[in-house]
């Protein structure tokens, strides 16, 4: 496992979930030790109406996904990549060797929470499709984990984010004509074309450096529209910034 672990919402059947996962194993993956995906399901006890996880039971399942998944993991065999909440179930996702040596060490450990009810179960996955298809968020849900972090840097460095400044954001474009068109789409939305330099990059791609005062609490309003636009015209959306404000 690595030391890059996040979470992201989404929908999972059309119900509200939430993912929580280690990115930074995708760097490795799919490791040839372990071909074989493996899951835990628990039933929560006290899961909101939504099907996510309540206030009420957040200790008892941090409690329980700590203590399982060291016992799962602690001889190597089985390595812990992700859970998935959504429908009143919390699923724990693990790349493993060897199918009984899981489901023992599953059931052994969740012997320490007998009110719970679990299930286990495990396939071939040699390409890891469960990791990257399913756990792994889409270049939007992306982009919201960096507007996260973004604003919890700030906020480290003593930033207010409820404090409105002027906040950058820089853009990559296939071609003039979708150059053009993104500057004038953003223009109207009342940004400032900073710089739309006519020179391509190493990779083809033309640039546009934008500018508008925002409040950087409300970061994913502005930014989402914008990565859609960009992305809508076959371009990216490289990022934000902005002066710390406190």
């Amino acid at each position: 496992m690595s030391d890059d672990w996040d979470f992201y919402p989404l929908r999972v059947d059309d119900q509200p979930a939430s993912i929580f996962l280690d990115l930074g194993i995708a760097k490795i993956a799919p490791i040839k030790s372990h071909l074989k995906m493996a899951y835990l399901r628990i039933q929560m006890r006290k899961p909101r109406k939504d099907g996510l996880s309540s206030q009420n039971e957040f200790d008892t399942l941090i409690a329980l996904e700590d203590q399982v998944t060291a016992k799962i993991i602690l001889d190597g065999a089985n390595l812990f990549v992700g859970r998935n909440t959504s429908s009143g179930n919390r699923d724990f996702y693990f790349y493993i060797r060897d199918s009984n040596r899981f489901e023992d060490l599953a059931r052994d450990a969740m012997g320490d929470f007998p009110t719970y009810q679990f299930e286990t179960g495990a396939r071939e996955d040699p390409d890891w499709q469960t990791y990257f298809e399913f756990l792994y968020p889409s270049d939007r849900s992306m982009q919201l984990i960096m507007n996260r972090r973004v604003l919890q840097q700030l906020e480290q460095n003593g930033d207010n984010l409820a404090n409105e400044r002027l906040i950058d954001h820089l853009v990559f474009l296939p071609n003039f004509e979708s150059q053009m068109v993104f500057a004038t789409g953003i223009t109207d939305a009342k940004f400032i074309v900073d710089d739309a330099p006519k020179e391509v990059n190493e990779n083809g791609q033309l640039s546009v450096l934008f500018s508008r005062i925002d409040c950087p609490e409300q970061i994913d309003a502005v930014v989402l529209p914008l990565f859609d636009r960009v992305t809508d015209l076959g371009g990216n959306y490289d990022g934000w910034g902005c002066e710390i404000a406190p």
